[in-house]
């Protein structure tokens, strides 16, 4: 990746929207040539993916928490957590605790659901969101 991919990947995390035309004219080169980039940067896997970020707040599901879970079953808990919609990140960690979810509910009561429901996967424990300050923040890249 030279310096003309990094400008596009900056420009691209903060408004996946815009326009060939306007990403071209911002770094100097033509929609052709920027199209190609991006095709290229999509190909090796450095553009994993284009999406909608959604206000939980605004969808219904105003409680955000982080569950760890010692799991005994790693795969059976790898497969509900697939399963299961409010689960928006799993994460294999290291230390007392093997795996970490961030998921998103309705209430509490929904929470306390699910969370009953992962405990039989291992011993588990619940750390609600008081409030986020920022999240889903861009990569900072470097210059190669």
């Amino acid at each position: 990746m030279d310096q003309i991919d990094l400008r596009i990947l900056d420009i691209l995390q903060k408004d996946a929207r815009i326009s060939i035309s306007e990403l071209g004219r911002m770094i100097n080169m033509s929609g052709p040539a920027v199209t190609e980039r991006i095709r290229k940067l999509e190909d090796k896997g450095v553009i994993a993916s284009y999406r909608a970020v959604l206000s939980p707040d605004k969808i219904g599901k105003p409680i955000t928490a982080f569950i760890l879970v010692q799991a005994d079953h790693c795969n059976a808990l790898t497969e509900f957590c697939s399963q299961s919609p409010d689960v928006l990140e799993l994460h294999q960690i290291s230390g007392q605790y093997n795996f970490i979810l961030k998921v998103v509910a309705a209430s509490m009561q929904s929470l306390e659901e699910f969370r009953m429901a992962c405990s039989k996967y291992g011993f588990t424990q619940t750390i609600t969101v008081l409030s986020t300050t920022f999240d889903s923040r861009a990569f900072a890249l470097d210059e190669p």
